[in-house]
């Protein structure tokens, strides 16, 4: 069931959603904008189920009426959304997929008294889609809501946030992110709620993918290339481990390796990804060219998954050109 009171945190954001939609004066675009894994898509469509049902209450969608049935069946008529496709090379929503939105906004509600659009990973439309929802932000139908969500409204057109109303989200705090996990009785809920960064998503992914261990074996990888104490044999022996791994997992390790790289290079400077990890970064001394360097070639890796290479000698690879820097 869409309720309000399964989302952790945002409880003013919540208070003056609930007002608006008992109110039923909602600005026609919205940008939800905060870092990734923070609740704004579930709050969207939350939000988006109290705009439609029939016998709300105080704001709470009732669950029970037609309109929130096909909401909880994810198929109703009058409710949009919009995402990035995958390519080779990247995510992106395509103006083929804005035409699509734009013909069904241009007819009249099916269901409901509006309808809802929602636009999750609005900074990656694509130039052209960009501009083509601009037109329909400018002139929008009557009876059409817009939410764009985004984990960087900067990446947005200016003209289109000056269209739309901005509602920022902060980051959870740790009490909340280790009360989550404790309650999905996850281990080590106290440590990953403090690396999470304020994002449940990454805090459950960490705990649920291996990542938590990956970020580890991460860090012993730079550690032992800045020793020099990574052989071919010992570049040979991961690449075999890692070629049991799927493209994902390999892509995961590569990006705890990235962020690692720059905690280590931004140390003391801004708020670290790895706030845990202060004392041993403070031990690798690895020049600023070098580790921007290494994180060119982490770049290129993401690239290549994209493609068929081998994952076996896409590791090896990569972990050789790392030790050659």
């Amino acid at each position: 069931m869409l309720t309000w009171k399964k989302i952790i945190g945002h409880a003013e954001i919540i208070r003056q959603l609930k007002k608006n939609s008992v109110a039923r004066k909602i600005p026609h675009a919205i940008i939800f904008s905060g870092v990734e894994g923070i609740g704004k898509r579930t709050v969207a469509e939350v939000f988006a189920a109290s705009l439609l049902c029939e016998n709300l209450n105080g704001g709470e969608p009732c669950g029970t009426c037609p309109d929130c049935k096909l909401m909880k069946g994810k198929s109703h008529p009058d409710f949009y959304v919009v995402e990035p496709e995958e390519t080779k090379t990247a995510r992106n929503i395509k103006i083929g997929q804005i035409r699509e939105l734009q013909s069904q906004v241009s007819l009249k509600p099916v269901q409901a008294e509006r309808r809802v659009v929602i636009i999750d990973g609005a900074e990656f439309l694509r130039t052209a889609a960009a501009n083509s929802l601009l037109k329909t932000l400018e002139e929008p139908p009557g009876a059409t809501i817009f939410i764009l969500i985004t984990a960087n409204r900067a990446g947005l057109l200016m003209t289109m946030r000056s269209r739309c109303v901005t509602i920022n989200f902060e980051r959870l705090t740790d009490e909340q992110i280790k009360a989550e996990l404790s309650r999905r009785e996850i281990d080590n809920a106290e440590k990953i709620s403090i690396i999470s960064g304020g994002s449940l998503g990454r805090a459950l992914k960490l705990a649920q993918s291996g990542g938590y261990e990956m970020r580890e074996k991460a860090l012993n990888l730079i550690e032992r290339i800045y020793r020099k104490n990574f052989s071919n044999e010992d570049i040979f022996t991961e690449g075999a481990q890692i070629s049991d791994w799927t493209r994902e997992e390999f892509a995961d390790f590569v990006t705890y390796t990235q962020k690692i790289l720059r905690d280590i290079f931004l140390l003391g400077q801004v708020e670290l990804y790895n706030p845990d990890f202060a004392e041993r970064f403070g031990k690798i001394k690895i020049p600023e060219e070098k580790i921007s360097e290494m994180m060119k070639i982490g770049t290129d890796v993401f690239k290549k998954l994209k493609s068929n290479a081998n994952l076996r000698l896409l590791a090896e690879s990569y972990f050789l050109r790392l030790k050659l820097v």
